[in-house]
Formats: structure tokens, sequence, C-alpha cells
């Protein structure tokens, strides 16, 4: 392993940008991910960010820096957390598939099988598989959310149950920003003989197992000095600093009455994600947007992952399901509310020919709001963390991760 020397000292807060200690290492050949990394902190462009990455079990890549906080006084450290955001889905998605592989239900049943009330408006036929690949079309819903009652799963779950389709189901996938949480919780909490909804779920057969600090709910007594707070983004800021984000979306998200507004903005009408950073949030435990995730944390879990799930008990049956993909949706990968091409699949995203994250296309991951990105390859033995605390304002391939990225990969290369 090959240690980081500091770039920098701390020289706190300057007009053209920010200057900050990196630190962590990388092994021996993957020298300029740690280039890559640096310029990325030190270009001012990252508040702060973590990356580790793993192949075949062996850490090759672990690399933190920037500041934890606007104040730029406190660094970001290698077991700091954050609000991922996004990054939530595919440990939703991990949840799942532990639950497949024990047989508390299968992804070629009828949601409403487990769930009857979930049959209302035509939605008799949604299997969990189409539910968990955000093709039932339930992204947006009519119940009003708030902070005050966003933990109440019971009522909103009650509401989902009721809500009619925003599309054909099985027509379209469209990103289900929060439902994707509220419907495998529930799937879970009928099926399994505890009754756990997916926080604890999780935090049990999950995180708890592999000993990550990664958490569908902050416990109260986990440390709060240790949470790296966001920097988030207005509404203004889309079209100010518009990057990758495509412009129907972004008007979209600002016009009452799409779908785009009644998924994104609800909660938090116009106020940006960076709102949902409070420990009122955290504590929720919302399963699609609510996670809290070092690097390390979300890197062992997908490591579990490639090295073909069989430390979670996870079946051969669904690893192969989760490499294989989801059937797509019978229109195609449009997004009915991010308006370009996604292909969801589990409660994960796929690779495909727009966005080819990973070598390969077994690969299953998720990105996040603001440019984070987690991920396995199990064909290539890899597994992918990069996490930030200032969100930018494109969709995936980050510029600020992806050179990242992309120096690993051609590090690889070079030693294939």
């Amino acid at each position: 392993m090959q240690p980081l020397d500091r770039l920098a000292s701390q020289v706190g807060k300057q007009s053209a940008g920010l200057n900050a200690c990196t630190g962590g290492y990388v092994t021996e050949g993957f020298e300029p991910v740690a280039h890559a990394f640096q310029a990325s902190v030190l270009s001012g462009a990252t508040l702060g960010a973590a990356c580790t990455i793993m192949r075949n079990g062996e850490t090759l890549v672990d690399l933190h820096g920037g500041w934890k906080d606007q104040s730029c006084e406190h660094p970001f450290g290698g077991d700091d957390v954050a609000l991922v955001y996004s990054l939530t889905k595919g440990l939703t998605g991990m949840a799942a598939a532990v639950a497949v592989s024990r047989g508390l239900f299968s992804y070629d049943e009828p949601v409403a099988g487990i769930w009857p009330e979930f049959s209302a408006h035509g939605k008799e036929a949604i299997t969990v598989g189409e539910a968990l690949s955000e093709q039932a079309g339930l992204a947006a819903i009519d119940y009003m959310l708030s902070l005050e009652n966003i933990g109440d799963e019971a009522a909103i779950c009650a509401a989902i149950a009721r809500q009619k389709p925003n599309w054909t189901p099985g027509d379209h996938a469209g990103n289900h920003a929060y439902t994707l949480g509220w419907i495998a919780s529930e799937l879970i909490h009928r099926r399994d003989p505890a009754g756990r909804r997916l926080p604890q779920f999780f935090a049990d057969e999950i995180a708890g197992s592999l000993g990550a600090d990664v958490f569908v709910g902050l416990p109260d007594s986990f440390d709060r000095n240790r949470i790296a707070r966001i920097e988030g983004f207005g509404m203004q800021d889309l079209f100010i600093h518009h990057a990758t984000m495509p412009w129907p979306l972004t008007f979209e998200m600002c016009l009452p009455g799409t779908l785009a507004f009644r998924t994104l903005n609800n909660p938090l009408l116009l106020k940006g994600p960076g709102a949902l950073d409070c420990d009122a949030f955290w504590r929720v435990g919302q399963g699609a947007a609510g996670g809290m995730a070092s690097a390390r944390g979300l890197a062992a879990l997908y490591n579990a992952f490639a090295e073909g799930g069989e430390k979670l008990g996870v079946t051969p049956d669904v690893m192969a399901r989760l490499t294989k993909g989801h059937q797509p949706p019978r229109k195609g990968l449009k997004d009915q509310v991010l308006t370009a091409d996604m292909y969801y699949s589990y409660g994960f995203e796929k690779p495909f020919d727009e966005w080819e994250y990973a070598r390969t296309r077994s690969a299953f991951g998720s990105f996040a709001v603001g440019g984070s990105l987690a991920f396995c390859d199990p064909e290539d033995g890899i597994a992918y963390a990069w996490i930030t605390n200032k969100l930018g304002t494109g969709k995936w391939d980050d510029p600020r991760e992806k050179m990242v990225r992309d120096a690993f990969y051609a590090c690889l290369e070079s030693r294939s």
C-alpha cells in the first residue's frame, strides 16, 4: 500500500476554492487514482469526498479528502458517513435480495399476493420484480409528505396501495425517488416472521452481519461528529450551473403538475435535496433516499455481492437475476420522471448503452443526486464506492467521480 502524503496543510477558506488535506492509500500501481482523487478535491468543485475500491476482496483504493462541512475546519475522514440519497436504493435492493434468498417472497410473485390492498386501480398483476425495478407507475403519490409524517410508514404504504399508477405498469420505468423504499419495506414487513421493516431488517441481516458503517435509519447512539454535512443546491442552480441534467427534467422539476415535479418535490417543495440533511430525516430510515454511509461501508457491502453473495446467504439464482437484470419495460428504457434512459433492475441500476459505468454488464449498483456512485461487478470482482457531500447538478457520470473511476479502470487495464 502507498500512503498519501498530504498535498497541502489546512489553510482554511480561499476565495477561488478550497484547499484541504487528502489521506488514505492506494495499492502500488494505482497511484494515478490518488492523483485523480486529489485533483477532484483540490479543484474546489468537491467540498469533501471519499472513495473505496475493492477487487476480489482486496482493498486497492481507500481515499478521503476535503472538508466535512462548509466551515472548512474539519477534514472529511475515512470513517465519516454522509447522507447518500439514492445510493440507498441499492441498499434496499440488497435487502430484497436477501429476503428473496430466504424465501420470504419471490421476484415473480404478485405484490398483491403479499399485500392485498395493493391491487387497487389495476395493480393486481404487478410483480415484486417489476415494483423493485421501478416499473409499477408509483413514482409520484398523492399523499403529501413532510419531515413530520415521512416516518409514518403505515399511513404512507396505505396511500401507495390505493394510488392510481402514473402509467400502465410494465410499459415504462421511472425514478421511484421515495416510494421504492416503502414498497420494499412493506413487502419485508408482511413476510418477515419477526415483522421487521426495512431499516431493522437491513441493520440485522446486512450491515450488522458485515460490520459496515451503513445505515437505513441512523441510530441515536451513532456519533453525530462523524457525519459529513451536505452542501446542497437550489432550484435556481439547475439553470445557473446547468451541467448534464436533461433540460426537459430541469424545466419539469419546476412546473407544478408534471410527473417530475410531483415525484421530486414531495416532500420539501422546491427546497432542493440538501434540505433533507437533518437529524429528523437521518433517523427515519427512508429506504430510497435516507441511507447514511461511509465509502468504506458501501464498498464492503458491494464486495459481498461481488464475491457471489454467500456471506449474506444470497442464493446463486438470485445472484444470476441481479447480474442478468430484470426484463426492461415494454416501451423502452426512457425514465418517465428523469426524461432520459435508465435501466432499473431489482432495486439497482444496470449498465446500458448510454451508461457503461463498469467493464461488464454483470454490474449493478446505484447513483445518487449530486454525483455519488456505488456498485459491484461480480464478473470483474469489483466493489466501488465514491461519495461526496457537495451535490452537483448533473445526472450520472459526475465529472468529479468519473475522473477517479476512469483512472482506476485505466490502472486495472494496464495490469491485465
